[in-house]
């Protein structure tokens, strides 16, 4: 409760200055955690801490799945696809043989170090986009959600290069194929799983409101992720969890499976969820994950000159990041100036490396005794892994996100107000969709013009409300249009005393009258070009009156009386 009431204060208070809430979060968990030698928490169980964090990286990576939409990342498909893979699988590699060289790790385990550190922070990326959306910067060609798009598979490659290495570098004594097969059966595991439970999610005529929804689908995550951490299988709970969320909205969307679930309107079902494990995530997990993360690195337990180490790591690994992101959105249509933009969006790193930085320590804890020569040794190689993973929070967190909010509109051009409301303009160079382009949700869920999930009964009264305005509209038009056709025949009564000479001409107005009539008591809808008509011949026929008027009874002779059936319908 400490941990959290600090760090959400410290959340809000950094905000206010324009830097990132990640970044108050954690600062605050390492002022706990070293002041006064972690007095403050000394309560807490370390095995509280291993589950919280457990919950955490399933709610990360299930609102991945929930947010991320296939039919955006198709239109951007491979821009966005060499974005998620080429600059961040170089960083890790690059970043793993520096922390070979720096820190004598075993190859593998620093690689998995690596694949922790090149995952960009979900969190803060569509935070910062959503940011650049509203300001309509770069929609023209899509780029925040080119970017957004990619960001959302970031998150699996990392966690599925992370457990493969961490897998292969931690052994404990046994079998060692077994060992090597570890890490992608837990892949294959996972996504199973994951689809699994976005069936049984589907039953939506068992979970027929949005709290038995919510509460099916983050009990789902949950259970797979506790599930597979016990059998050792890392990524299997996170992959399936991301799963989970992909596949159960487009069941939802399509009603499937058949004769167990209600037909989703207008998203109503994606929404409420959403929502709820935003919310969910945003207020109680993310301060409890930054904080347990930052109460965790003790400053008496590093190596001289770790910190110094850790962050030349760092700046190198972004070094090499953001030069590989300029180059490999090249050939997409896009100026220099924007290549540039995806290199600074392509920085800010918080939310995997919060999740998994103290993943490598638990893997050391189950394989090796911690006293043994082996547990003490790549127990240290753990607390160096945790080092820079803080580090890369602090600094890469910080920096991308200053970086996009400061050369936004230096970089990108801002789309006029006419442009942005087009429905078919292209969303990347080249690509023509048939709908609009794609846009960046509100993380928070603050859309404005976001249409709200009804209940049964609160539909049922809108349509009934609906039905009645309709007919009263319908039973003023009948009204207004009787009259009109009354006046009409009173014209045309006029026009046959003064002009006896044409009675055809006379007849066949009387004959439009009365169909017209007929057409207004069988409530029949009148084409366009009927009502467009009726409009001429009004105006033409008023004119017509009022100059009968003005000339007085004396020059127009007596006036007959209406002729039989025109009054009023």
């Amino acid at each position: 409760m400490i941990i959290w009431l600090l760090a959400s204060a410290a959340s809000w208070a950094v905000e206010r200055v324009g830097l990132p809430g990640p970044l108050g979060m954690i600062v605050v968990g390492i002022a706990i955690g070293n002041i006064n030698s972690g007095h403050l928490v000394k309560g807490l169980p370390p095995s509280w801490s291993k589950e919280l964090r457990a919950i955490a990286l399933a709610i990360i990576f299930l609102r991945s799945g929930l947010e991320l939409d296939l039919r955006i990342f198709k239109r951007v498909g491979w821009v966005a696809t060499r974005l998620l893979l080429v600059p961040g699988i170089i960083e890790a590699f690059f970043d793993g043989g520096l922390i070979i060289k720096i820190f004598g790790m075993p190859a593998t385990f620093a690689f998995a170090v690596g694949f922790i550190l090149k995952a960009v922070g979900p969190a803060l990326v569509i935070q910062c986009m959503f940011e650049v959306q509203q300001r309509r910067l770069g929609t023209a060609k899509s780029i925040p959600a080119t970017v957004v798009a990619a960001a959302s598979f970031d998150d699996m490659i990392a966690i599925t290069g992370y457990t493969i290495f961490i897998d292969i570098a931690v052994t404990p004594p046994g079998n060692q194929v077994w060992s090597i097969m570890h890490g992608p059966l837990s892949v294959v595991f996972g996504i199973l799983a994951g689809c699994l439970a976005a069936y049984l999610c589907a039953f939506t005529k068992l979970w027929n409101n949005k709290i038995k929804r919510t509460a099916v689908v983050l009990l789902a995550a949950l259970f797979m992720k506790f599930i597979f951490d016990k059998y050792n299988f890392t990524s299997g709970g996170a992959l399936g969890s991301l799963t989970l969320g992909l596949l159960v909205k487009e069941l939802w969307a399509r009603g499937q499976p058949g004769p167990f679930a209600l037909k989703e309107t207008n998203g109503e079902f994606i929404r409420s969820i959403e929502k709820h494990v935003r919310w969910l995530w945003r207020f109680i997990m993310m301060p409890i994950l930054f904080g347990l993360i930052g109460n965790a690195m003790r400053f008496n337990t590093l190596q001289k000159n770790s910190i110094a180490k850790a962050c030349g790591i760092i700046v190198a690994g972004l070094a090499v990041r953001m030069p590989c992101s300029f180059l490999v959105v090249y050939g997409g249509g896009f100026t220099w100036k924007e290549r540039l933009f995806f290199a600074f969006a392509w920085t800010p790193k918080a939310t995997v490396q919060a999740a998994l930085a103290l993943s490598p320590r638990d893997a050391v804890n189950a394989a090796y005794q911690p006293k043994s020569a082996e547990g003490i040794r790549y127990g240290g190689y753990a607390t160096d892994a945790l080092t820079i993973a803080v580090f890369e929070i602090l600094i890469a967190g910080t920096l991308g996100t200053l970086l996009i909010r400061f050369f936004a509109p230096k970089l990108l051009d801002k789309e006029p107000e006419e442009g942005a409301e087009s429905q078919g303009a292209p969303m990347v160079p080249g690509l023509t969709p048939p709908s609009p382009r794609p846009m960046v949700h509100d993380p928070l869920d603050r859309q404005e013009n976001e249409v709200p999930a009804l209940t049964a009964a609160e539909l049922a009264r809108q349509q009934a409300t609906m039905r009645h305005r309709e007919h009263e509209f319908a039973m003023t038009n009948e009204a207004m249009l009787a009259e009109f056709m009354a006046r009409v025949s009173q014209v045309a009564d006029v026009m046959d005393q003064r002009q006896p000479g044409q009675p055809e001409a006379v007849a066949k107005l009387r004959e439009a009258v009365e169909d017209l009539r007929d057409k207004i008591a069988e409530h029949d809808y009148l084409e366009a070009e009927e009502v467009e008509g009726a409009n001429d011949f009004l105006r033409a026929t008023t004119q017509e009156r009022e100059t009968l008027r003005r000339r007085g009874p004396a020059r127009r002779g007596a006036q007959p009386a209406p002729a039989e059936g025109t009054s009023a319908v």
